[in-house]
């Protein structure tokens, strides 16, 4: 008989930001949170997120250049971003910044009309500061029109041409990756490796080391490692369970109890970066301009990250753990944390998180300590950090107690991210 399975999707979108009062002054961090927000609803793919993500930061920063000398063009460092077609004008290039943000993001999510509601929401805003209602129209439209060239830039990234190639076909090379439990999803963005990247010469650049060669051996070192996850499971803490569950991050879990499939979508690893991100901008009282920089610079890194991290990836083709245990060592065994769809070599947490920490270090006056409550709108509680180092270092070990990921996926992740950060600073932080 055939069964009648029962689909719902559990969006938690009203969350606690954590910020204070001053977070209504800075609209550049409005326009990233609500970006996240947005990003959460259309359940995008982390990678697919950190494109989302970094090109509407760009195309307000290309519009805070034109209006102030002390930021420098990316076009240029990157080599295939024209210029914006303006002069310096009569304008308010706060209003004309955001609004660029909010025509490029506008293209490049789903949920559209959310970022339009936000429009409204943001001109009332600027009316209330008794700025002329002539000057406000003339600066959204000089923003419209600077976020409509950055977008003929943006569509020429391949993005649709990755979207619309073969879905990945299973490898039968021993040790490749297979779907995991419970959905058994096919696995996610396998061409991103072929997008085009904006500070790297190409996909590869910036590679890990190799992986670890695959072996069912006992005495072999990938059997060992496996061995180590395995123990580790079985015997955590409440310390690294909440570790685990704080940086998951996976942006659209699956439950089934009987008939009924249900679907969680939460914040996306580069999305909680951000949100670390504004909360700095918010604590340090950064001006427009800082703020611009450091969102902009923290989501090139994130872009990057993924470039890289997915083309090791597909190239490595590394099963996951959860596969690996079944077959040689617990047929029962299941990770902490649910296995997400895609290559475990090297860890995209790691990569990623690194690259974020790195710039951030530098960016950021240190020594700069914070709290973290961007978990708070999932009832996990906030996380208090020395630096943005040891939050990084945090988020690769969860991979680590979550089941997911093994040691050297960790740490040769990590120095990858590390490498990328720092070529992205090389590349395009001028202001230090």
């Amino acid at each position: 008989m055939k069964k009648n399975w029962i689909i719902c999707f559990v969006n938690l979108l009203s969350f606690n930001t954590g910020f204070s009062a001053s977070f209504k002054d800075n609209y550049l961090v409005r326009c990233n949170e609500k970006l996240i927000e947005v990003v959460m609803e259309d359940l995008f793919t982390p990678p697919v997120a950190s494109r989302v993500h970094v090109y509407p930061n760009i195309a307000a920063y290309e519009v805070l250049c034109i209006g102030n000398a002390q930021l420098k063009s990316l076009s240029g460092p990157i080599k295939h971003l024209p210029k914006l077609g303006f002069t310096k004008t009569e304008i308010n290039y706060s209003i004309a910044a955001e609004f660029a943000f909010t025509t490029v993001a506008k293209k490049l999510v789903l949920s559209e009309y959310m970022i339009t509601d936000f429009e409204k929401e943001e001109k009332d805003l600027w009316k209330n500061k008794n700025i002329d209602t002539i000057l406000i129209n003339k600066s959204i439209e000089y923003g419209i029109q600077a976020g409509k060239q950055i977008i003929e830039w943006v569509i020429k990234d391949n993005y649709i041409q990755v979207k619309t190639m073969e879905r990945y076909v299973l490898c039968d090379n021993v040790g490749a990756w297979k779907p995991t439990a419970p959905a058994y999803t096919n696995a996610i963005e396998p061409h991103w490796n072929l997008i085009r990247p904006l500070v790297t010469d190409s996909s590869s650049q910036i590679k890990p080391v190799a992986n670890v060669p695959f072996s069912e051996k006992k005495n072999s070192m990938y059997y060992k490692n496996a061995m180590d996850l395995y123990t580790t499971s079985k015997s955590l803490d409440t310390l690294k369970k909440t570790i685990a569950q704080f940086w998951d991050c996976n942006p659209n879990i699956s439950f089934s109890e009987g008939h009924l499939t249900y679907f969680i979508h939460k914040i996306s690893p580069g999305g909680h970066w951000l949100k670390i991100t504004g909360q700095a901008c918010i604590n340090l009282n950064f001006n427009e301009l800082k703020t611009s920089e450091t969102y902009t610079l923290v989501t090139v890194g994130l872009f990057e990250s993924f470039i890289s991290c997915w083309s090791e990836k597909y190239r490595s083709q590394a099963m996951r753990p959860e596969t690996y245990i079944n077959s040689l060592i617990d047929p029962q065994w299941l990770p902490y944390i649910q296995t997400p769809p895609f290559p475990e070599y090297p860890s995209g947490h790691s990569v990623l998180s690194a690259s974020s920490a790195t710039i951030l270090m530098e960016i950021i006056p240190q020594p700069y300590s914070y709290t973290d409550s961007s978990e708070m709108y999932i009832n996990i509680p906030p996380r208090t950090f020395d630096s943005f180092n040891a939050a990084a270092q945090e988020a690769s070990v969860s991979r680590f107690y979550g089941g997911i990921h093994y040691m050297p996926s960790l740490n040769n992740g990590a120095d990858q991210g590390r490498k990328i950060g720092n070529y992205v600073l090389q590349k395009i932080y001028y202001r230090k």
